[in-house]
């Protein structure tokens, strides 16, 4: 039997038996321990912490969750670490407040709107709000009626807006979902099935200032986090698309900066920028900006997380100060 200590980001900290031979999700599971977790596979990032002491290994992992970076920085996919030693993993999220424990829920369909030619948000209520805490930056798994496939989405609203719960929907073509919402059964009133809160990707508010690279509707979580925390701390939001008929939110987001002490919104397209809109990537956003004092957030596709884990790293920032979202878009 080894000890694992679980070291939040608020201070707290959780001492958690782990049987030799199990992974540390299992144990946690057991001791119904604050570690966060979904998949169990190493496939969605949930559960990855930051060992600080201790021996371990870790299984091998079906899909790269963890970059090169990360690795070398001493970052697992609990689910798949098993542990040698007593160990201290640190996490990057708040014990307090706790949200609820994961769990099915209805809720009923308020609104569909596409703001886009590839996006719709979703504004929901859910039937027991008291049973769904859930911290800025986490996802839940979303059903429509008549699917039997449930897809991961990111929430987009903070807390304070419940019992509302606002998503952004990106269309795939062929996604059951898209299919869905471009049919006639998405209408105010419609019963959806929810499972959530999941997910451990978190503002980091412990620097100065924080900075939101984002892409498509990886803009949802940084919108979550910049809504719950707005004028706590000065904020960067990077925002990217591909072309004009693919941006949205953008007079949103303009009300947003100019409502909120501290915050600073860029916005860049790669095709048609004009105007306060800047011509390339969200990661182009970033040239010139300095990097001391301040934690990084990344949610997009994987390529613009890589690219902007990579701008990051060239400019000496280290893997602790920088989080991703590493969930693929849902269909």
């Amino acid at each position: 039997m080894f000890r694992a200590t679980l070291q939040f980001q608020d201070g707290g900290s959780f001492e958690l038996d782990v049987p030799e031979g199990r992974t540390l999700v299992e144990a946690a599971l057991e001791a119904e321990a604050p570690l966060r977790s979904d998949c169990m596979s190493g496939t969605c990032g949930s559960c990855v912490g930051r060992l600080l002491r201790g021996e371990v290994t870790r299984d091998p992992m079906d899909q790269s969750i963890v970059s090169e970076d990360e690795a070398a920085a001493g970052i697992y996919p609990t689910c798949l670490t098993r542990l040698g030693s007593d160990a201290r993993f640190e996490l990057d999220y708040p014990l307090d407040p706790c949200p609820s424990p994961p769990t099915r829920m209805r809720a009923e369909l308020v609104s569909s709107e596409r703001v886009a030619t590839t996006v719709s948000r979703l504004v929901m209520r859910v039937d027991d709000p008291d049973a769904f805490r859930f911290q800025p930056g986490q996802y839940l798994r979303l059903r429509p009626p008549g699917l039997r496939v449930a897809r991961a989405y990111s929430i987009a609203s903070s807390p304070a807006s419940l019992p509302l719960v606002e998503l952004l929907i990106r269309h795939v073509p062929g996604g059951q979902v898209s299919g869905w919402l471009d049919g006639d059964a998405a209408i105010p009133g419609a019963t959806m099935t929810l499972q959530g809160p999941l997910g451990g990707f978190a503002l980091d508010d412990r620097t100065g200032r924080a900075v939101f690279v984002v892409g498509g509707t990886g803009l949802a979580p940084a919108m979550a986090m910049i809504r719950a925390h707005a004028g706590r701390l000065p904020m960067l939001l990077c925002f990217g698309c591909t072309r004009p008929e693919e941006l949205f939110l953008h007079d949103e987001l303009r009300a947003l900066e100019a409502a909120t002490p501290g915050l600073e919104v860029r916005v860049a397209l790669m095709e048609g920028a004009s105007g306060t809109i800047r011509a390339g990537t969200a990661v182009a956003l970033l040239a010139g900006d300095p990097v001391a004092g301040s934690s990084y957030h990344l949610c997009g596709p994987p390529a613009m997380v890589d690219a902007a884990r990579a701008a990051l790293r060239a400019e000496g920032v280290g893997p602790e100060r920088i989080r991703a979202e590493r969930f693929a878009v849902g269909g």
